[in-house]
């Protein structure tokens, strides 16, 4: 589904991604760890284009993004994004409109399908992260963890094959978080493809089948949770698990 090959980034002098490659399979759950600054929302916000990368190759389901720095023309580009959902740290929603309307929007105006269709996937969609009594709710009605889920159903609305996610809980409390989590599992026990910024640490190892651990930039290490932090003799990461577990 992603291969990526020898990525670099730069902010400036500041090396934030150095010689990143790692491959993720049809079904894949991946959890990204590591501390702050390591280059964890760096590498994910790449994969869909919201940093550019200055160096190698990503490769979205076949499809080549880019290749020694250098992107596809943009029709391209757009089709190849257009696999992959992302869900934000911040749930940015449209305060103006109710929970309805930030579902529809992107799709009536990419004319993704009639507006019949695209309600009907809308509430099926909120039945899926429970929250179809709010489908005419704005969003300042809504709790953190409920923007959040109806931010992950925005997400789902493009139906991708791909989903992203970039901290979703770190700006919730913990009664919060454990409802978007919730979310996310139900949705890798579908098998959807998935790669998870996250620093909660006991859902990484529970969800996700593959760790990419990230380091000043680097891979520190990568593997089932098993492989990637406890039988594991870095001791950055045993730092770092004494530190957050």
């Amino acid at each position: 589904m992603i291969e990526v090959r020898n990525i670099k980034k730069s902010f400036g002098d500041l090396e934030v991604l150095k010689d990143i490659s790692f491959s993720v399979e049809k079904g894949d759950v991946v959890a990204i760890l590591g501390p702050s600054g390591s280059g964890k929302s760096t590498m994910l916000r790449s994969l869909i284009e919201l940093e550019t990368v200055d160096a190698g190759e990503i490769i979205i389901e076949g499809d080549t993004l880019c290749s020694d720095g250098i992107y596809v023309p943009k029709k391209q580009r757009k089709k190849i994004l257009d696999k992959m959902g992302m869900v934000f740290q911040h749930f940015n929603l449209f305060p103006h409109m109710n929970i309805k309307d930030n579902l529809l929007c992107a799709c009536l105006c990419a004319k993704q399908a009639g507006k019949k269709e695209l309600e009907k996937l809308a509430s099926e969609l909120l039945a899926k992260v429970d929250l179809s009594d709010k489908i005419n709710a704005m969003p300042s009605q809504l709790s953190g963890g409920q923007k959040q889920r109806v931010a992950i159903a925005r997400a789902l609305m493009r139906q991708p094959d791909i989903m992203l996610f970039d901290e979703p809980t770190s700006a919730l409390d913990p009664e919060l978080t454990k409802e978007v989590l919730n979310v996310i599992k139900q949705l890798s026990e579908e098998k959807m493809t998935m790669l998870i910024v996250t620093h909660e640490i006991g859902f990484a190892v529970e969800a996700a089948n593959k760790i990419i651990f990230l380091d000043e930039g680097h891979i520190a290490a990568m593997g089932s949770p098993e492989e990637a932090l406890y039988n594991n003799d870095n001791e950055r990461i045993k730092a770092f698990l004494e530190k957050v577990v």
